[in-house]
């Protein structure tokens, strides 16, 4: 189809087999259900996945986004919420009281108020002038792991670094063994690919702010010759 402009200077298109002027259709929002679209911020900031966020952590974003918190401030009721996320008020004032020290929930009025919207740095829903505006307003800080956090990310760097060299040693043994055989190339691919992760682990709590052990300097020494 081609776009053609009439004498009155109206944008049509047309069909440019049959020449039949079409329809325009209506420009499709970035939404299923046409209310803007959620974005999730990424890059300097930490990834929600490093976070170590439990269940109802998760529950509570995910009820937030639902409920229009990535652009409006939504009250949020533990003892209203809890039943709806199979948990206890108890748990989800906690979880709220996580989210916030992480700052990916900001609280929106005074310490009582129980009205709370996402970060805005971190999730958003409507048009990027609006998501300027909203930024400038509420001033959001950067999302900051806790100790949590922290000692969930060390604790995988560690395990991925013995299970890469536990895999790289296996390598080796089976290259003295049995020098070229298909069982000592997979075993040693296995052993690249679980190297690899291990580095990705360990960069991912370094980036997080964790103090390395000696150990986990080694290994990504030992491991970038």
């Amino acid at each position: 189809m081609a776009a053609t402009r009439s004498a009155a200077r109206r944008l049509e298109l047309v069909d440019l087999t049959t020449g039949e002027v079409v329809e325009r259709k209506q420009r499709v929002p970035h939404a299923f259900d046409g209310k803007g679209y959620t974005i999730e911020g990424h890059g300097a900031e930490v990834p929600n996945f490093s976070l170590n966020l439990s269940g109802t952590e998760w529950d509570v974003l995910d009820l937030m986004k639902q409920r229009g918190g990535c652009a409006n401030p939504i009250r949020l009721e533990p003892a209203e919420v809890a039943p709806l996320l199979c948990s206890t008020p108890n748990t989800v004032k906690a979880a709220v009281a996580r989210l916030m020290k992480l700052n990916l929930l900001l609280r929106i009025g005074g310490q009582r108020s129980g009205t709370y919207q996402l970060n805005p740095r971190r999730f958003w829903e409507g048009s990027g002038e609006a998501h300027v505006k909203a930024c400038a307003r509420l001033d959001p800080p950067a999302v900051a792991p806790d100790a949590k956090a922290l000692t969930a990310a060390l604790k995988a760097a560690q395990k991925a670094a013995d299970t890469a060299r536990a895999a790289a040693e296996s390598a080796d043994e089976a290259e003295e063994l049995m020098p070229g055989s298909k069982l000592a190339d997979k075993t040693r691919s296995t052993a690249d690919a679980t190297q690899a992760s291990a580095i990705l682990a360990v960069q991912i709590a370094a980036n997080l702010g964790a103090q390395l052990p000696m150990q986990l300097r080694r290994f990504v020494q030992e491991a970038s010759k």
